[in-house]
């Protein structure tokens, strides 16, 4: 168990439900650079499950001191469950920019549940009509306190 520090739990402290305090970011793929020419959903859950022991902090989530009288702590999440943070959409027809943007706005608006740990990964299908593209979009969306735990560099 670790403590959250100065910086890391102003965060925390002024999350609300309008001002959300994480970080998000949208990576488009060629899924046809992949072995086989597509990757699927197992495929990516099994790359995450590879890589978890890397980082107790993506396991790990925050549990505030009663009455705020201190920093909250890190703790592990017994009921961690991957497919919550690993998650998969799809874009109705006609598969373009707008509809991408406003699932990625509709996704980034939501606050994460800090009751679980501050992370989520989402892989978007069905970008088929925009010129010259062909692929999936993978939206990150971690809370700013998780990329630092974690000694992330993006994190600054």
């Amino acid at each position: 168990m670790r403590q959250l520090q100065g910086m890391d739990a102003s965060f925390v402290a002024l999350e609300t439900r309008t001002s959300p305090m994480h970080i998000g970011s949208l990576l488009i793929y060629n899924p046809a650079t992949a072995p086989g020419g597509f990757v699927r959903y197992k495929d990516i859950l099994r790359f995450f499950e590879s890589r978890m022991q890397l980082s107790k902090t993506m396991r790990q989530k925050l549990v505030r001191v009663p009455f705020d009288l201190d920093y909250p702590y890190w703790v592990e999440d017994k009921d961690f469950d991957l497919e919550y943070h690993v998650r998969h959409v799809a874009l109705p027809k006609p598969g373009d920019w707008r509809q991408l943007c406003i699932q990625a706005a509709r996704i980034f608006a939501r606050p994460l549940d800090l009751s679980r740990p501050p992370w989520e990964f989402t892989i978007v299908e069905g970008i088929d009509n925009v010129p010259g593209v062909n692929p999936a979009a993978m939206r990150w969306s971690p809370r700013s306190t998780t990329l630092q735990s974690t000694g992330c560099p993006a994190s600054t």
